[in-house]
């Protein structure tokens, strides 16, 4: 293109056209505010709305579970047979209130205000904030004491207690009322004239305060309806004109409140600019329409500025191509003669002092000398970079990219001129991304390439190499830690160990981080077992050690799998396959331990392989039944529940216990689908029995790590229209052990849903009686090993004899397991267990030769039970 030629001419509306495209933009930029503020208000009043939701909700759900939990703690009082015989006619003060059996400790440690026990004429017994009174409950409760007592009594199901609001001695209270029975099978009478139990909770400010902090609810409090406004959200409490409010958060105005402030600024300088650029746009398309008739006047001046402009322009070029941080100049003599600004900044060198010093003095390359690449320019139109390095003002050795053209002069090279861009960042990030490619992020240690190129170099030369160990570590308990306190605790766990595998090491042994919580070991020079035996001896009383996180100490271990290159060879892929069999093999023989590969462990391996494929075709084929063992009363004639058994129907090993396939569906995550397959099974197949018998089925510990048990367990409920009164879930210990406080959350969810819950094998664990106080069981199941001696060791009955009575005492059914002979029976009766399973009764059969057991057992006695179990067992 010629810059002399003249310019077009401009039309002379321009200014007309500016004006509308002005115009036009206002508009749209004022369109553009109004959406954004509107958009803005949309979402804080969606945020308001969600925040009113989610208080009512959680208020409400705080005073749901509060009475629930008022219902059960009375339950386990009222329901109680020694509660009946000191309190159902006469009070027995003593035994109530001196004894404390109830009495002071219901408000000192559980917080009621109020304990009475009423009849239909008067208030027999009184505690008021923990003080025996003489006092009728008609002076403090606004509610009736009749109408409460009629209210009672009336129920079809006199074991049920009813919660309502009153205001006592003038303030909101919860009221909790059961009628007081006894726990065994004696005849009740008239139940007009029982005695009942009564439990005031009144809602103090310090209850709700606390309430409050646990639903994650801000300032919970009591206010009078009347002095509410209509607006403000609450729940309110019946009969006392009292409601429940708590502060809102608010999150739509402190969003508008955040924003606005920034908004408003950034609105009124944009409103500023575009209003400035209009102007601007519109005083230059005047100015355009005004110059219309001087342009072609002005050529003569743009020819006059074009010869300097050259000049510019190719310094301009020179520079954009090379994309320099600072520019140098050298003469022929590759004597610098210019060095641009930039370059005292980046180096620490002022520019005077290395203008008339060679360019080879201040940059050096190793591969090419810099004055033969330079002369090679002179011949290559080609421009090219040359990496170099050089030393900064402070003596610290930097990487740059040179860059450089001939300065053509008369058709001779009358020089050289060039760009240097400091890249010394650049080669420390590539140099970062080697090394991350060869070692873990997380710990620092070598990865798995690292590794096989240190395994490939020490088996080099074969059996002429020295020896190896290589130990393939698995970490135990990592898994509960990471789910239940999150990855930052896992990654910190994962760090500890790395460090210690590297204290535990010596300087030429080599320990690699595979990924997860697997790390590999390399003892370079050892290869006897004595050695390599007190090393991981060493190696896992240091893991064993705890480890802190957050001030908690956390547990883990250790499973070694171990193999030696003199014996499985010297590839480095099927040394690590060795080791992985043998850490297998040490996980199954207990974990916290080491062990060597054999031969054998690949067959094992193969078997093990084998039956979890299996496993995985029995859930799609449907290879699973159930066995159904009863429960008895402890009198052994009537069924009053039944435990559901699974069995594997394999189709060439025949049927297989649950000891043979439990474990690996565990520990493939198989439990999962079988557990939910096992529950809708059982459900289907009780729906037909009668109405009275419990269905009971067992929850393993992997599926409350694995799967939302509460969903699982209401999902069946729902498929199969099974009643929820009727479901009885057994839990072990175990399922408390790995996460104590998301247990008990589940729990609670699972009674929320109306099943029942059973401790299974209690008695076994460390620490199952403070589990009996702090989670919602209704019953729990002596273990076999104890029922197995009841009848010669005086200790095992003195145990036996414990539970049953630590299990009436709080209102828990207590199940005897495995019963296999009479006397056994005859014991556990005479102290009183409330029910019985195991041989003796009936052995776990399937469901059609449970259903004929059903209907021999209704109609016989224990001998006639047991030979009716004996006959459906043969079939």
């Amino acid at each position: 293109m010629d810059v002399f030629a003249p310019a077009a001419p401009v039309p002379p509306q321009q200014s007309a056209i500016t004006r509308r495209l002005a115009f036009a933009v206002g508009t749209l930029f004022i369109v553009g505010v109004i959406a954004a503020v509107g958009t803005l208000l949309g979402i804080a009043a969606r945020l308001d709305r969600e925040d009113i939701d989610e208080t009512l909700f959680y208020t409400a759900r705080a005073l749901e579970n509060r009475i629930a939990a008022s219902k059960s703690y009375i339950t386990s009082y009222a329901d109680w047979t020694t509660a009946y015989e000191h309190l159902s006619t006469q009070v027995d003060t003593d035994w109530a209130y001196t004894q404390q059996n109830v009495g002071k400790t219901l408000f000192t440690s559980d917080g009621y205000d109020g304990v009475f026990v009423l009849d239909r004429q008067r208030t027999k017994y009184a505690v008021l904030q923990g003080q025996l009174e003489d006092v009728d409950i008609s002076r403090l409760l606004k509610v009736p004491a009749a109408s409460l007592v009629d209210q009672v009594q009336s129920q079809p199901d006199l074991t049920v207690p009813i919660s309502t609001y009153s205001l006592f001695d003038g303030w909101p209270a919860l009221v909790t009322a059961a009628v007081i029975l006894p726990n065994d099978e004696r005849p009740l009478g008239d139940p007009k004239q029982t005695s009942v139990l009564v439990f005031v909770d009144k809602l103090t400010p310090t209850k709700l305060r606390a309430i409050g902090v646990a639903y994650g609810l801000q300032n919970l409090n009591l206010t009078p309806d009347e002095l509410l406004a209509k607006e403000r959200p609450r729940v309110p409490l019946d009969n006392t004109g009292y409601s429940l409010t708590a502060d809102l958060e608010r999150p739509g105005q402190h969003l508008l409140w955040s924003l606005l402030p920034t908004l408003g600024a950034v609105l009124a300088v944009l409103m500023l600019l575009t209003a400035y650029f209009l102007r601007h746009a519109l005083r230059s398309s005047r100015y355009v329409d005004q110059s219309f008739s001087t342009l072609q006047a002005s050529n003569q001046a743009l020819e006059a500025a074009n010869h300097a402009l050259e000049a510019s322009e190719e310094r301009f070029r020179a520079v954009a191509e090379a994309a320099s941080d600072w520019i140098w100049e050298v003469d022929n003599q590759l004597r610098l003669t210019y060095l641009s600004a930039r370059f005292s900044e980046v180096t620490g060198y002022p520019q005077t002092q290395w203008l008339g010093q060679g360019i080879g003095q201040l940059v050096a390359c190793a591969t090419t000398p810099l004055e033969l690449w330079l002369k090679k320019l002179s011949e290559d139109s080609n421009a090219s970079d040359l990496r170099c390095t050089y030393r900064d003002h402070a003596g610290q050795q930097r990487h740059c990219r040179l860059s450089a053209r001939p300065i053509i002069d008369k058709h001779a090279v009358g020089g050289y001129r060039g760009t240097a861009s400091d890249i010394t960042d650049e080669v420390a990030a590539h140099a970062q991304i080697q090394h991350l490619s060869m070692h873990d992020a997380l710990t620092g240690l070598p990865n798995r390439n690292q590794l096989a190129r240190y395994l490939d170099d020490a088996l080099l030369l074969k059996e002429h190499a020295p020896p190896l160990s290589l130990l393939v570590i698995d970490l135990d308990n990592f898994k509960p830690i990471n789910d239940s306190l999150g990855h930052p605790a896992g990654d910190a766990v994962l760090q500890e160990v790395a460090s210690r595998l590297r204290e535990c090491t010596r300087e030429h042994d080599i320990v690699a981080r595979l990924g997860g919580d697997e790390f590999v070991v390399v003892l370079n020079g050892m290869d006897s077992r004595h050695e390599v035996d007190r090393f991981c001896t060493r190696l896992v009383e240091s893991l064993h050690q705890p480890l802190a996180f957050e001030h908690h100490p956390l547990h883990v271990g250790a499973s070694i799998g171990i193999a030696l290159s003199r014996r499985q060879g010297f590839v480095p892929s099927e040394l690590i396959r060795c080791a992985d069999i043998a850490l297998y093999q040490a996980k199954s023989e207990g974990k916290n331990t080491w062990c060597y590969f054999e031969a054998h462990m690949s067959d094992q391996i193969q078997t093990r392989r084998q039956m979890e494929s299996d496993l995985r075709g029995a859930l799609k084929n449907d290879e699973f039944v159930l066995h159904y063992q009863p429960r008895y009363k402890v009198d052994g004639k009537h069924i009053v529940s039944v435990e559901a058994l699974v069995r594997w129907q394999h189709p060439t090993k025949g049927l297989l216990g649950p000891d043979l396939f439990i474990g690996l569906a565990e520990q493939t995550d198989l439990i999962v689908p079988l557990g939910r397959w096992v529950l809708r099974e059982a459900c289907e197949t009780a729906l037909t029995w009668p109405s009275d018998i419990l269905l009971s089925v067992n929850l393993s510990p992997a599926q409350f790590a694995l799967s939302d048990v509460v969903e699982d367990v209401r999902e069946a409920l729902v498929q199969t229209r099974f009643p929820a009164s009727r479901l009885e879930l057994e839990i072990t210990e175990n399922v408390m052990l790995v996460d104590t406080d998301g247990a008990l959350a589940t729990m609670n969810a699972l009674k929320e849903l109306g099943v029942r819950l059973n401790m299974d094998d209690f008695g076994t664990g460390y620490s199952s009686l403070g589990y009996l106080r702090a989670y919602p069981f209704d019953g729990i199941k002596i273990d076999k090993r104890f029922i197995a001696s009841i009848s010669h060791g005086a200790n095992d009955r003195a145990v036996v004899q414990a539970i049953i009575g630590l299990g009436k005492a709080m209102g828990l059914t207590v199940t005897a397991e495995g019963v296999e002979t009479e006397e056994q029976l005859d014991i556990l009766g005479k102290d009183q267990c409330n029910e019985v399973q195991g041989y003796f009764m009936s052995r776990p059969i399937d469901k059609s030769a449970f259903a004929q057991l059903l209907k021999d057992s209704r109609g016989g006695p224990l001998e006639h039970t047991i030979n009716a179990s004996t006959h459906a067992q043969r079939l």
